[in-house]
């Protein structure tokens, strides 16, 4: 072969390789703000009372950066209160959590696929008070912290609607709580590893760059409180049962990328 057919050869690679680049996906946006509202239906169980049943209604907002192929941070805050009913009493609930996130992000099977997997810290309240008839209300103050480990997982199925598969597993690393009738003292608790979190958004984008869409979430949640570990000065146990949650519900969002 001459050189002439050499440069030829090299040069038409070099034409095609241009001629890929240039028709490739390529990332607009790398950020994005959600913030909207939210409905959750609640019940809670333990072992001393009938279940609780429930609503709640609050806001969230999220932050999330998220390039193909690179480092993937967020950050989560949500807020609800409701109230939920028993047989004889029922409870009144302020929640609040928080949630950072740090992890990577792959883009899959030519940019139709987005997989972000993590890892962070959390942190939990929520508070309760308990309303029985003919007694004095008793307020629990839980103040929980959890290392998250989940991912985030969304498919494009065109340029403006996706759906998405979100997964957290919540294990708990210092849960405590606070009852304010026994003087205030803020009792540990039995950490929990079985607390999870499952997600399913459905995201519309509302403009042709993807700068502004609306996203429906539902979700399911199970998470335990766990039982309290403190003793009396006789070295009896002090037990405060553990709750169990089951949280069902769903968020709308709007979104803001960039």
């Amino acid at each position: 072969m001459d050189l002439h057919k050499i440069l030829c050869a090299i040069s038409c690679m070099g034409a095609i390789h241009a001629h890929c680049e240039n028709h490739a996906p390529k990332q607009t946006n790398v950020s994005c703000i959600q913030i909207g509202g939210n409905y959750t239906h609640v019940n809670l169980k333990n072992n001393r009372q009938p279940s609780f049943h429930g609503n709640l209604g609050g806001m969230q907002g999220s932050y999330d950066y998220r390039p193909w192929n690179s480092f993937y941070g967020g950050l989560r805050v949500a807020w609800k209160e409701g109230e939920a009913d028993g047989s004889g009493s029922d409870r009144s609930f302020v929640y609040v959590d928080v949630q950072e996130r740090l992890g990577y992000t792959l883009a899959l099977h030519d940019k139709n696929w987005l997989l972000s997997l993590f890892s962070g810290f959390g942190y939990r309240h929520f508070g309760q008070k308990l309303k029985q008839h003919d007694q004095h209300s008793i307020l629990f103050d839980y103040n929980e912290f959890y290392i998250p480990l989940g991912f985030i997982a969304d498919h494009f199925f065109n340029s403006w609607c996706f759906l998405g598969l979100n997964f957290i597993w919540m294990p708990q690393v210092y849960p405590t709580v606070k009852i304010v009738p026994l003087k205030g003292a803020r009792w540990i608790l039995k950490s929990t590893f079985s607390n999870i979190l499952v997600e399913l958004p459905l995201g519309f984008f509302l403009t042709k760059n993807k700068c502004y869409g609306l996203i429906f979430k539902p979700f399911y949640e199970y998470w335990e409180d766990g039982r309290s570990t403190a003793k009396n000065s006789s070295g009896n146990s002090l037990n405060l049962p553990g709750n169990v949650y089951n949280f069902w519900g769903a968020e709308l969002n709007f979104a803001f990328s960039f």
